[in-house]
């Protein structure tokens, strides 16, 4: 079938691209490639490569990304609902590539859903430091949510605020901000429907105007010293160089970093653009590669530039969390003690009957949908464990466990929800095999030779 392209989009990428427009134009009609990007919370990505049911070949875009097969069944398999690796578009994981955070980092996604940038992130922090994913459309925010707690992640929490609210809440708090702004989707040309029917040239203004308030925002909570990622999967220069360029006029205390983390292939020059609006070495423009179409930049803030406090906050949407009370605090480490050897791994606070393992960086926080994860539910003189907690435990953390191979029908039957045969007595997780490690895909509560499901019911197959 022949994409019907935009003939106003077709000539203005006609006067930028010059010679190598017949090149994108003829890709426009290819099918577009899948690619996975490994977690390396749950697996480093060589042991993943050794153990996948799927055929995979590097990309140079991210260490731990890989090409699949587009065919390939790769969102309905155990080691996906193990968190093992999250389905994104290749050119998409050159993003935090370059903007390479290290562990210990506060870093801030303030357009997070549906959560690519944030898990990518997250896996790089590798559990020390901070991660908060702002989304500011609630269902979004909760697919954010969701696509953490599979991923294991430990130390995020995702709000849903509008940007000037969250930066007024806020203040400079952030070593490294990720800006994947809300953009008119010409890269996305070739994989959505929708960005072809929606796209025209006042779309796209409208949303170079828009990024501009949102990087405004971003601007105040970057600290001092620290990096504005910004990125699109869009390919014209008003929503990219243009916006980058806007933003620095008004932000004199940003300006351009080198990318030195993303490895271009040599003598493969349709992976990089050639637009030189800004210095080439600070942002890449994929419009022709085994990707779809991305725009990056990396800006760095000077270490004198200005620095905002967090305003005042009334109790309007602030969390309200407490510290659990003596009995409270019994049952919860008698469960955590019967199920997993490990501490946890920050203070428990509770808001009604629910527990947070919530990072200190969140408690004061408002807005916050999930203020850190989700450990269980208080009862009536006991403690009932989560199906979040049991995703972010390591297989060698958990006492209890029903190891099953990806192929074995069990693990089907466990997500359809049924009862499924097991040895075990009390909170058991159900662990896939993958290589010479165990994952946890869910849990339930073992008695009689058997376990009764606690898969959520919203994930279930059908």
């Amino acid at each position: 079938m022949t994409r019907e392209i935009p003939g106003a989009f077709l000539a203005r990428m006609r006067e930028l691209l010059g010679s190598d427009f017949e090149a994108f134009e003829r890709a426009l009609q290819d099918e577009p490639r899948r690619g996975l990007r490994v977690n390396p919370l749950k697996i480093a990505p060589a042991d993943f490569a050794a153990a996948s049911p799927f055929a995979l070949e590097p990309t140079p875009l991210c260490p731990e990304g890989f090409f699949i097969d587009t065919d390939a069944p790769a969102g309905k398999h155990a080691f996906h609902a193990a968190g093992l690796y999250y389905l994104q578009e290749p050119s998409a994981q050159s993003a935090v590539t370059a903007l390479d955070p290290k562990p210990g980092m506060r870093v801030l996604d303030l357009c997070a859903a549906p959560g690519g940038k944030s898990g990518h992130a997250a896996g790089r922090l590798g559990g020390d430091g901070f991660l908060l994913s702002n989304e500011c459309v609630g269902s979004r925010a909760r697919i954010l949510g969701y696509n953490l707690e599979r991923l294991g992640v430990r130390n995020a929490a995702v709000s849903c605020l509008m940007p000037d609210v969250l930066a007024a809440a806020c203040g400079s708090a952030f070593d490294a901000v990720i800006v994947d702004a809300p953009c008119s989707g010409e890269g996305m040309f070739r994989r959505e429907e929708a960005a072809l029917t929606e796209w025209s040239e006042a779309h796209a203004l409208s949303c170079a105007q828009r990024q501009l308030h949102i990087l405004d925002d971003a601007a105040k909570m970057c600290a001092p010293g620290g990096t504005l990622l910004y990125s699109t999967c869009t390919l014209n220069p008003e929503e990219n160089e243009g916006a980058a360029e806007s933003f620095m006029q008004a932000h004199p205390e940003f300006d351009v970093e080198e990318i030195t983390t993303v490895q271009l292939p040599a003598g493969r020059p349709e992976w990089c653009g050639a637009r030189e609006t800004l210095r080439h070495a600070g942002r890449l423009m994929f419009y022709n590669a085994p990707g779809e179409g991305h725009f990056v930049v990396k800006l760095r803030k000077s270490a004198d530039g200005p620095e905002y406090a967090p305003q005042t906050q009334t109790g309007k949407g602030k969390l309200r969390l407490r510290a659990l009370d003596k009995n409270e605090m019994k049952f919860f480490r008698e469960m955590f003690a019967d199920c997993f050897d490990a501490e946890p791994f920050y203070e428990p606070l509770v808001r009604d009957d629910t527990v947070w393992l919530t990072p200190p960086e969140a408690i004061n926080l408002p807005g916050c949908l999930l203020p850190g994860m989700c450990a269980g539910e208080l009862k009536k003189g006991r403690f009932e464990p989560s199906h979040t907690l049991f995703m972010a435990m390591r297989g060698d953390e958990i006492r209890r466990k029903l190891v099953l191979d990806p192929e074995d029908e069990l693990i089907e039957r466990f997500f359809h929800g049924e009862e499924i045969p097991c040895g075990e007595k009390g909170f058991t997780a159900v662990c896939v095999r993958a290589g010479d490690g165990v994952h946890p895909v869910g849990f339930g509560k073992a008695s009689g030779g058997v376990l009764k499901n606690r898969f959520p019911k919203g994930l279930r197959l059908v």
